[in-house]
């Protein structure tokens, strides 16, 4: 029997892009929650419940949500002002450096722990200060009074906390990071049950701080025109012998929605579905093999010892190995939640068993650099890959009358912002795409024929930008 489009993107999704594992499983995005998440940049797979029922703060990784119905009553859809849930009335919502000594606020702060006790510090644990935005954004200090970090705005997740800035009087804006593991429950767990992935998270921000201020970022923004947010300071500090000592900060610029920047939970626009493959096209064809990119020798060297010598947050090293040996046991504790989707078909009982059989093998395909055999056989489709293209690391905007001249006729009407790099490596396209499109796109949009036209688009699309960046002479060469 013929697999359907929508099994064959499921089965992707099992063998190529998510882990199986006693914490997670992924439900085809069909069968995902459409709830509001926070429109901050610089998330990392985490999200925060963005509806406060009770009086505790709750988080939920949004990479493991696994019951649908169990949301009912806990997300709601974001508000209209910023994509957080309303604050509870009598919670100071907009607390100001400066203005501490309010007796209120002052209670506030000292009961909640908010971001301005804990987050908007150097890795020194000393507050931050308008000279250091003030430098660091390229901004006078004479036009800084204070900032002010909104409580509807701070995002604290299972491996970093961060907070959007907003400095007045001018109202500019800016996203700043914080990762010191010692303060992190979920650094702890890991230390406890997987430390091989809390010395891999050490490496992924590394890498982050590494490519944001690489040569590499900075040709790919200009010369193709993908939107990276510019990285005003990047702190690292990774201790490899104890990776619990080590910490991280970033300073971004924003992806603000007043800027028309938005996010979806799963793209279900077909507009919206073919900008994020553009880009994607675009940075797989500008870092291909060949391309005009690599006779930059300085460049080239830069970013191969930047990033990832295999991308992809789910590449085998970087999950471990055992996985494999537990497919057909996860698959028999899960597969109710697949029952109407996959029940008719005659696989349904073995299906477990049947990718077991095939997973380690599919893994070394698609991620043939993690494999010293297969690294040469597979060296002319190498290229810089995201390493997780979900939805959550993609933003949204219309272009303006004045962007839509400098561009080509052909490209989507939307501009896309990508931001999280810290999987990104060298890999093949392919692995990047079918990624993209069991974690991003909504699986309505993959049915009839939909998976085959997007892979046509992207196919299409990357022929193009093969040959304007230098990889191949012509599209048919591509």
């Amino acid at each position: 029997m013929m697999m359907s489009s929508r099994f064959r993107t499921a089965a992707l999704a099992a063998l190529l892009a998510m882990p199986f594992s006693a914490s997670s499983f992924m439900l085809p995005s069909a069968q995902r929650a459409r709830v509001g998440i926070p429109l901050i940049s610089g998330s990392n797979n985490e999200g925060i419940v963005p509806s406060i029922n009770s009086s505790a703060r709750s988080s939920v990784n949004l990479d493991e949500l696994e019951v649908t119905t169990s949301l009912e009553g806990i997300l709601s859809p974001p508000s209209s002002s910023y994509g957080l849930a309303d604050v509870e009335e009598n919670i100071p919502t907009d607390l100001t450096i400066g203005a501490l000594e309010d007796e209120t606020t002052s209670a506030w702060v000292e009961e909640n722990t908010v971001s301005l006790d804990d987050i908007i510090r150097d890795l020194d644990g000393i507050p931050l200060s308008k000279e250091y935005f003030a430098e660091k954004m390229g901004i006078s200090t004479e036009n800084i009074d204070s900032y002010t970090c909104p409580e509807q705005d701070v995002f604290r997740g299972f491996m970093s906390n961060a907070c959007r800035v907003r400095l007045l009087p001018g109202g500019e804006t800016a996203f700043y990071k914080s990762i010191v593991f010692e303060e992190l429950d979920h650094a702890q767990e890991k230390l406890k049950n997987s430390p091989h992935k809390l010395a891999r998270d050490v490496q992924s921000y590394k890498v982050v701080a590494d490519f944001l201020s690489s040569k590499a970022c900075e040709e790919v923004t200009k010369k193709a025109g993908v939107h990276i947010p510019k990285c005003y300071d990047a702190q690292a500090r990774p201790d490899h012998s104890d990776p619990m000592k080590s910490k991280f900060s970033f300073l971004f610029a924003d992806y603000a929605p007043w800027n028309g920047w938005y996010q979806q939970w799963l793209l279900q626009e077909d507009e919206e579905c073919k900008a994020a493959l553009t880009t994607l096209a675009k940075i797989h064809a500008f870092f291909w093999n060949g391309s005009t990119f690599w006779d930059d020798a300085d460049a080239a060297a830069e970013l191969e010892a930047s990033i990832w010598e295999s991308g992809s947050y789910v590449q085998p090293k970087a999950q471990g190995f055992h996985q494999y040996k537990e497919v057909a046991k996860e698959w028999e504790t899960k597969r109710l939640k697949f029952e109407k989707e996959l029940s008719p078909f005659d696989y349904w009982d073995n299906l477990g068993e049947r990718l077991q059989s095939v997973a380690k093998e599919c893994g070394y395909q698609a991620h043939p650099f993690a494999n010293e055999e297969l690294t040469e056989s597979y060296r002319k489709y190498r290229t810089f890959t995201h390493g997780d293209p979900k939805q959550a690391n993609l933003f949204f905007r219309k272009k303006t009358s004045s962007d839509s001249k400098d561009v080509d006729d052909d490209e989507p009407e939307l501009e896309v912002g990508v931001i999280d790099f810290q999987w990104s490596g060298f890999g093949l396209a392919a692995t990047d795409v079918a990624h993209f499109l069991m974690a991003a796109i909504h699986a309505d949009r993959l049915v009839d024929g939909g998976e085959e036209a997007y892979l046509r688009y992207y196919y299409d699309e990357l022929q193009r930008y093969l040959v304007e960046f230098g990889a191949c002479r012509t599209e048919d060469d591509a």
